[in-house]
């Protein structure tokens, strides 16, 4: 018979003979003893499990999170042939792998990458070219060449033109952004700061909203 500890469960003593269902008191002491820390054990694997699935979830989500689509399919394949190797059936692997990855999608935002038509795959391909073939020049040189295509005025050097504008564009996107960035947060601080102005109403305050009004001309 299991060792089993006495927990008082009121502040009065259960003093019964047997539970329904039980021949004796001692049948159902070791029955339920053995319940109770069973269900303690098996809570406990859970929580292990919840874990270990977190875990898993998050080593999934960096390896696909930049992936191509054909990439991304090509690990689906893989994913889903361990559980296949461990007798699961492919069907159970296939819903075991979209439901890993619509955790990844909740948990970390994850986008699912989008098929690609062999024309998106071609006009890509090219592009890159286009890159590598201009990575020579400067941007200086650029400008340069496409005021040199314009100058022309015929239809092959405006659309060459268009191409070394869109190179210039690109490679100066980021910083860009990042002026635009500062301008917007350079404009937010001031609006908050006239805001704050015009809510003081003290002299100093409308004499500095009249120096900003003169300056914004």
């Amino acid at each position: 018979m299991a060792n089993t500890a006495t927990v008082a469960t009121s502040a009065v003593a259960l003093a019964i003979e047997t539970i329904t269902g039980f021949d004796s008191i001692d049948s159902a002491r070791e029955t339920l003893f053995t319940i109770g820390s069973e269900t303690l054990l098996a809570e406990r694997a859970m929580a292990r499990g919840k874990e270990a699935l977190d875990v898993l979830d998050a080593n999934l989500n960096d390896i696909v999170k930049d992936l191509s689509y054909v990439e991304f399919m090509k690990v689906r394949e893989f994913h889903v042939a361990g559980g296949v190797d461990l007798l699961d059936s492919v069907d159970a692997s296939q819903k075991r792998w979209e439901r890993q990855i619509n955790r990844c999608v909740s948990g970390f935002n994850f986008v699912r990458p989008k098929s690609e038509s062999k024309d998106a795959v071609r006009k890509a391909e090219a592009k890159e070219k286009e890159i590598a073939k201009l990575a020579d020049f400067s941007d200086a040189e650029l400008v340069e060449k496409r005021q040199s295509l314009l100058s022309k005025g015929d239809d092959a050097s405006v659309r060459e033109a268009l191409k070394l504008g869109k190179e210039v564009k690109r490679r100066n996107a980021e910083s860009v952004d990042a002026e635009k960035a500062q301008t917007k947060a350079l404009v937010d601080k001031i609006v908050t700061r006239v805001k704050e102005l015009a809510k003081a109403g003290t002299d100093d305050a409308n004499d500095l909203l009249f120096q900003v009004a003169q300056l914004l001309g």
